[in-house]
Order: structure tokens, then C-alpha cells, then sequence
């Protein structure tokens, strides 16, 4: 019998492009080709015969695929091309339970070809309508020839689209093993109950989600919980209202290798289908009703199938198929006719850091302390997380203001909430099935934290703009083997920054932030940014009557695409030796032509070389790598006759450190003897001006140098004459004074406060 028989002509007018598939069809069949018929209000169907090259001895495995298969090509009226054609088996007696790579379909349907594993209607877009029939063609083949399943090891699970009555979410693993470890509720059942929830109900659109499977002394206290909320007053199976589902297996763990090709539609249907597998679901459910756990009328009911192969994609034997019965909410389970509804669902994973590092190809697991859960906090830190990694704490002591909308992670609901407290919220409610313990939230500053706070962390990520949070991570004692990063923003998002300390936390964050700048003398795009910014009005956007924020004009796909390259570089930082250098990476988005040009710059820092001060002084010398080798080399060169010239850097109050980038040495109206040395101006002003200007003002003199050839390992009594001039002149920048006395092997620091 074929189904095509039933069918009544298409008596009504087709559109231009079906008329145009239903001529290629004929035309690709050709005399095995018939007139059109309706299938339904929506859909024709052209009923053709596929030729099968058939092994001599027939099809393979004892399956039932004939030399000459009948077929529908089904063609939505009003949807074609962009819905694809699907095609069905028009014979009623089709092996549907003994083949793969159908759909699941209803009783009395015909089987419909799964032709591609991908989405039908976006495959059939790349293709033409002889493609499509010719893979028509390959799925008999190899149907009849048993290579349907390319995955010969494993099995293939079967294809349930359309029909479906929304989703069930619940790990693979955790209902795999309940089955396999046979942990029955009650022992005379082969039965699970799971707790979970109802996620969706529209009607037409009901998902559940299951997240721990109870055990028997646990379950009053889990029953007395759900009848506590759905007691309460207007609840009722509402998204995230708590229910039970059902998992049943075969009581002897039974193989099926036989696909299910039907459904059961109805608890008549039901269960038959659970009494032909050993399980009598309705003496099931009433005992679950006397426990008081059928406490929804929606019932979500799980079946394991123990499949002959390992299914493929999980680590497991089981195939699960996802019921839901819908019984009254009066009289119980012997009230439930035979003809109540039964729907069948899809399952989804839940997402979890397992599924999240497989999807995005990460490994995330570092305890990671963001500083900072503003706009680029926020979207770092979403990224990191979004990627799989549960061991995140966020650090703000800040609450969102409305106008945060316009560049934050976070929305109208979380208005006046602390952000990283509202963030990691966020976050947890993606890992609903995982233990999220190691995602934190601190309403503080980092400055009111102590050491013990902050010891189990390996990578410190600041993400703020403040002076004042840099300045008390340089100061703070890290633990060990731990890394400190730092991520800003710059010239109105045109430029990214993003630095990493080096080992044993050199160079500093201070070295490479003050040295970036340095590095706007060489570079362009540095340059551009530091000039720009020295004559840059810090803009107040008010955002209250007598309030008022700073803040720069930036548009959030800017920020967001500086935030995403960060969170590419933060994956590997960790990784990042080069013999334990420190890194900067620029990451720049300039308009060129109205249309952005993205480019990017990386730069490898050697350890600074640091020297301690005079005793008492309190202040330390950082130097760029190199410039001690320079000095000692200068002194040798022109022994033993003296040689100096000025220091170029920066310094800090705060932190008490001389920063020193270069050195420039003496211009040429300088005077050296064996006994001393006068430092020359010609053309020193020029040159100092000029790094100034490239730097935006923050890099410029900050002391002298010369050379003691002789071996004088101090300040001699005319270099204190000297210090004491500076000191006069420094007072007024202000910087502090500073020198650098170079001997053949050694250079020592000199810092005095004005």
C-alpha cells in the first residue's frame, strides 16, 4: 500500500518557482514521475520511484529496501524555496524502526529522509533542486547497502523535529547514570524521580528542565518544598515553577537496536508502549501519587533505551526519549483516561562549563579576580565566563546608574544594584546544574581588602581607570606564581591597551603603563593618542540634577570589540613566557575612509633593572632593560676622562619610584676632565621638548648622569653643589632630584625630595 494512493489531485494554481521544482522533478524521473497531489492545506507532494543499485543478493542486514522505492517530494505552497522539500517514503510498510537517519514521526505518517544533519532549509539554499534528488538517491543506497551511519561504532540517535512539544533540559551524564547504576526509587520499580522545572508554558510550547535525580530518604523534604510554592496564591505552572519528572528504563537492561519510528499519542498508547518494554507506568505512577510527587498535570516522563552501541556524542549506552503526560488535575491517576494527550519533546543540554568550553574551544579554570565590573569590566568578565570558567570573582564597589545602559553587560532590572554582585548573579543563573561556589562577588574597593583575601587568586585582571587602584596592586604582594593584568581604553576607543606584568612581577604594571607612553616618541599610533589626550577637556555627562560623571564618548561596539581582543589575549596570558618578559598589546580601530581599519601591536618587555636609593631615601630607580649595560659602556669609552648627560623618565609620589626610559648623552658644549664634568645645553632643550610633546607631557627630564671613571663610588662635594642647585630648580615642576653616578662595574641612584 502507498501512501500516495489516498491523495486527491492538486486542483489549484502553484507558484512560479514550485511549478519550476515540480518540472525538474518530472523531468529528473522522468515516466517515474505522477501528476501532483495535496497533502494537506499546505503542502503538495510529487510521488516519483527511486531506481536503488542494489547488491546482487539484495539490501544488506535483512532490511526491507527494494529495488524500485516509492517516494514523495514534498513541497510547501507558499514557502518554497526558502522551507526545504523534504522526502518521504510513500510506502506504508517502510522499515522505519530498522533504519537511521529518519526523522521520528507519528503512527500512520510516512517516513521522512534526514538528508543532512545540519538545518534542512538553510542546506537546501546552497543547492540546487537536482542535488537535493540526487541525495534522494544516495540515502536508498546506502539505506539498502547499510552505510546510513557513518559513525559505524556508534549509535545514531534518532531524529525528532517537528511534532514536538517544546524541550527537556537535563545532562546526558546525570540520567545515564542513575540508569546504569540501577538507582531505583522504590525497588520494586525500574524508576527515577528527578527534580525540575517548568522553564516555558505557552500552550503550544512546554519545557521542563531536570536537575537532580532524589533519592528516596531525601524526597518528603523535596515534595513538602514544591507543594509550599504551588500553594502559594496565583501560581500555577508558571517558567521556573518547580514539578517532578519520571525516568524508566527496562527492568533487565534490555538492548533495543530497533529505532523508535512512532510515538504513543495518547496514555492508552502509552502504555502499551511501557508494558511490550516490562514497565507498568500506570501501578508507576500511582505510586508515585501516594508519595504526593504528581503534584503538575503536565507529567514529564523519561524513557532509557539501551542502545547496542555507544550513542554518539555522549559517554554512554542509553538513548532517552522525552514524554509528557497530560492528566487532569482531578481524580488522580485512575482518573486519567485512555485518551489523554501525550506529547513528545527534544532534548537540549543545559549549558554548563563542560558544554561551554567544548562550544567554545577554551579552557578556562584559573581563579580569576576581575577589579572592576563597569562597562569593559562587565563585558571581560562575560566573555571569560561565557567561555566555561566557574572560578571568577568580581571586585566593585559601585552601583548601576541608568546611563551605564548605553555600554554595560547589565539591564533595567539591575538598576541600583552593586555591579558585581548583579554580574556574578548573572552568571550563575547560566549554571544552574553546576556548582558555582567559585563565582563571587565583593561589594568593596580592592583597597579595603587585606592579603588573605585575595591569596587564592592566579591572575588579577584591572579593568578600572583608576590611579588609585593601580598604584595599590604595584604595592600589594601578590601570591606567588600568580599573574597581574591590566585593560583600558583609550583616545575615545580608538585605541586599546592591554598590559601583563613579567615574572616574579617585572617589569611592573607601573613599568609598562608609564612606558607606553615613552613609546609614543617611536610610535604613531602612540603618538597620536598622547598628543591628542594633553589637549583632550574631560567631557561631564550629567546624569542627575547637581550630578555629574566624567566620561568619554565612545560607542559600545567600540568597547566591545576592544573587551573581546582582551579576553582572546587573557586566554593564552598564562601561557605567555617569552623568557618571562612582560607583554603590551595594542589593539587600534581608526576611521579610515568612514570605514574602521583594525590593526594590532604587540611588544615584549624586558625586565626593568631596578637600583634602591640611598639608604633612607625611600626611593626607588626602574630602568628600562639595557640602560646599565649602556652607561658602564659609555664609561669605558671615554676613561678616564668624565661623561654624563640627562635622564629621561617620569617619577611618582605615590609609589616613590624613578622611572627612566632613556638616557641622552652630552650635548655638545659639555666639558669633562679626570676630576669632573660640566653638562652642556646646546640643543638638550629641543630634544627634551620634543619627547614631551610625542609623550602628551608625561614623559620628559627627570635627572642627570655622569661618570666616575676613576672608581668614586658617591657623591663627590661638587656633585652635592649640583644636587642642591637642582633641588632648587626641581622644587619648582615639581620633580624630585635625581642623579646616577656610573664607576667601571657599577651604577649607583641618587634621589632627593625637594
Amino acid at each position: 500500500m502507498l501512501y500516495s494512493q489516498e491523495l486527491a489531485p492538486f486542483t489549484g494554481t502553484l507558484p512560479v518557482k514550485v511549478e519550476e521544482a515540480v518540472s525538474v522533478i518530472k523531468q529528473y524521473f522522468g515516466a517515474e514521475s505522477s501528476e501532483v497531489l495535496s497533502f494537506d492545506d499546505s503542502h503538495i507532494v510529487v510521488p516519483v520511484t527511486y531506481k536503488v543499485p542494489l547488491p546482487t543478493n539484495g539490501a544488506v542486514n535483512g532490511i526491507d529496501i527494494k529495488p524500485r522505492e516509492p517516494a514523495l517530494i514534498k513541497i510547501k505552497i507558499r514557502g518554497y524555496p526558502d522551507s526545504a522539500p523534504y522526502i518521504l517514503s510513500d510506502r506504508k510498510d517502510f522499515p522505519k524502526s530498522k533504519l537511521s537517519h529518519l526523522y521520528f514521526s507519528p503512527e500512520g505518517e510516512p517516513g521522512r529522509l534526514c538528508l543532512v544533519r545540519n538545518d534542512p532549509d538553510e542546506w537546501f539554499a546552497a543547492i540546487k533542486m537536482v542535488d537535493f534528488l540526487d541525495v534522494g538517491q544516495q540515502w536508498f543506497y546506502k539505506a539498502g547497502t547499510g552505510t546510513l551511519n557513518e559513525d559505524g561504532d556508534e549509535f545514531d540517535p534518532t531524529r525528532i523535529e517537528g511534532n514536538v512539544f517544546g524541550k527537556h533540559i537535563y545532562k546526558y551524564g546525570m540520567m545515564n547514570n542513575v540508569v546504569v547504576n540501577d538507582e531505583r526509587l522504590i525497588p520494586e520499580y525500574p524508576m527515577a524521580v528527578c527534580l525540575a522545572g517548568i522553564l516555558t508554558n505557552t500552550g503550544q510550547w512546554l519545557s521542563y528542565k531536570s536537575v537532580q535525580a532524589i533519592p528516596f530518604l531525601a524526597l518528603p523534604g523535596f515534595i513538602e518544598s514544591v507543594q509550599a510554592f504551588c500553594n502559594q496564591p496565583n501560581v500555577s505552572q508558571t517558567p521556573n515553577s518547580p514539578t517532578f519528572s519520571i525516568l524508566v528504563w527496562h527492568p533487565d537492561q534490555k538492548i533495543e537496536d530497533f529505532y523508535l519510528a512512532s510515538y504513543p499519542q495518547n496514555y492508552g498508547q502509552l502504555k502499551t508502549f511501557f508494558t511490550i518494554r516490562g514497565i507498568d507506568i500506570k501501578n508507576i505512577l500511582l505510586a508515585l501519587e501516594k508519595t504526593g510527587v504528581l503534584i503538575k498535570c503536565g507529567v514529564p516522563i523519561i524513557y532509557a533505551v539501551k542502545r547496542p552501541k555507544k550513542m554518539i556524542g555522549y559517554d554512554g549506552f542509553y538513548e532517552f526519549f522525552n514524554f509528557v503526560l497530560m492528566m487532569s488535575a482531578d481524580g488522580g491517576v485512575k482518573a486519567v483516561p485512555d485518551d489523554a494527550e501525550v506529547f513528545i519533546q527534544g532534548h537540549n543540554e543545559p549549558f554548563s562549563s563542560e558544554l561551554a568550553a567544548h562550544i567554545s574551544g577554551q579552557y578556562r579554570v584559573l581563579p580569576t579576580l576581575y577589579i572592576g565590573a563597569g562597562s569593559l569590566g562587565s563585558k571581560m568578565i562575560m566573555h571569560d565566563a561565557r567561555s566555561g570558567n566557574r572560578n571568577i570573582t568580581a571586585v566593585d564597589n559601585k552601583s548601576l546608574l541608568p546611563h551605564n545602559f548605553a555600554r554595560h553587560e547589565l539591564f533595567a532590572g539591575d538598576v541600583s544594584r552593586n555591579k558585581a554582585k548583579a554580574i556574578i548573579e548573572q552568571i550563575k543563573s547560566f549554571y544552574t546544574l553546576d556548582l558555582t561556589d567559585s563565582l563571587m562577588a565583593i561589594e568593596r574597593s580592592i583597597v579595603s581588602l587585606k592579603e588573605e583575601d585575595i591569596d587564592r587568586y592566579k591572575l588579577f585582571i584591572d579593568t578600572t581607570a583608576s590611579v588609585q587602584v593601580k598604584n595599590n596592586l604595584i604595592s600589594r604582594k601578590l601570591p606567588v606564581g600568580s599573574k597581574y593584568c591590566k585593560a583600558e581604553i583609550a583616545d575615545e576607543g580608538a585605541l586599546g591597551l592591554f598590559y601583563a606584568e613579567g615574572a616574579n612581577r617585572n617589569p611592573r604594571m607601573d613599568d609598562l603603563v608609564n612606558l607606553v607612553s615613552f613609546l609614543a616618541v617611536e610610535d604613531a599610533d602612540l603618538q597620536k593618542w598622547r598628543m591628542a589626550d594633553a589637549g583632550r577637556t574631560i567631557k561631564n555627562l550629567n546624569i542627575g540634577l547637581g550630578c555629574s560623571s566624567a566620561t568619554s564618548v565612545m560607542a559600545d561596539d567600540t568597547l566591545s570589540l576592544h573587551a573581546s581582543v582582551f579576553s582572546k589575549i587573557l586566554e593564552k596570558v598564562m601561557n605567555h613566557s617569552d623568557n618571562g618578559n612582560g607583554l603590551l598589546y595594542l589593539s587600534i580601530c581608526q576611521e579610515e575612509n568612514e570605514l574602521p581599519q583594525l590593526t594590532s601591536k604587540k611588544f615584549t618587555i624586558a625586565p626593568f633593572e631596578i637600583l634602591e636609593c640611598q639608604a633612607g631615601s625611600g626611593w626607588q630607580m626602574r630602568m628600562v632593560a639595557g640602560t646599565t649595560e649602556k652607561l658602564l659602556a659609555l664609561c669605558e669609552k671615554y676613561k678616564p676622562v668624565e661623561t654624563g648627560g640627562v635622564l629621561v623618565g617620569m617619577a611618582n609620589y605615590k609609589t616613590k619610584v624613578v622611572h627612566i626610559f632613556d638616557i641622552i648623552t652630552e650635548p655638545q658644549d659639555s666639558k669633562g676632565t679626570c676630576t669632573g664634568f660640566t653638562r652642556g645645553k646646546k640643543g638638550l632643550p629641543q630634544e627634551i621638548e620634543k619627547i614631551k610633546r610625542a609623550t602628551g607631557d608625561v614623559i620628559g627630564y627627570i635627572g642627570e648622569w655622569h661618570t666616575h671613571p676613576m672608581d668614586l663610588q658617591r657623591l663627590s662635594r661638587r656633585d652635592m653643589e649640583t644636587i642642591a642647585e637642582l633641588k632648587v630648580l626641581n622644587a619648582r615642576i615639581p620633580i624630585p632630584t635625581c642623579a646616577l653616578i656610573v664607576t667601571p662595574d657599577k651604577v649607583l641612584g641618587f634621589i632627593f625630595e625637594n
